[in-house]
């Protein structure tokens, strides 16, 4: 389960690309198709003194809500699919902070 995790989670990762939106991901995991469904939310300030100030982005807050998981097999067919979406979400903001 944990490589199902890290690989949905990298997914998510890979989709956040603003300060807050949705996302919706498709990954294959184990022959099925995951589809996961949710939303995020980030902020953080530049660090842009006037003599230190290195231009960086320095992440203050970020919350990520997985809303669904739909997975199905090479037929279309919905499958389970054993994930812990609360670890998901944890492992996207770590990755993200």
């Amino acid at each position: 389960m944990a490589a199902i995790n890290e690989t949905i989670a990298n997914a998510i990762y890979n989709a956040i690309d603003s300060n807050n939106g949705t996302f919706s991901v498709e990954v294959e995991v184990n022959n099925a198709l995951v589809v996961v469904d949710g939303s995020f939310e980030i902020d953080g300030y530049c660090e842009d003194d006037y003599f230190n100030g290195t231009g960086a982005w320095v992440t203050t807050y970020v919350s990520v809500c997985i809303d669904s998981v739909e997975a199905y097999d090479e037929d279309g067919n919905e499958v389970d699919v054993d994930c812990d979406l609360t670890e998901i979400e944890r492992s996207v903001e770590r990755l993200a902070a």
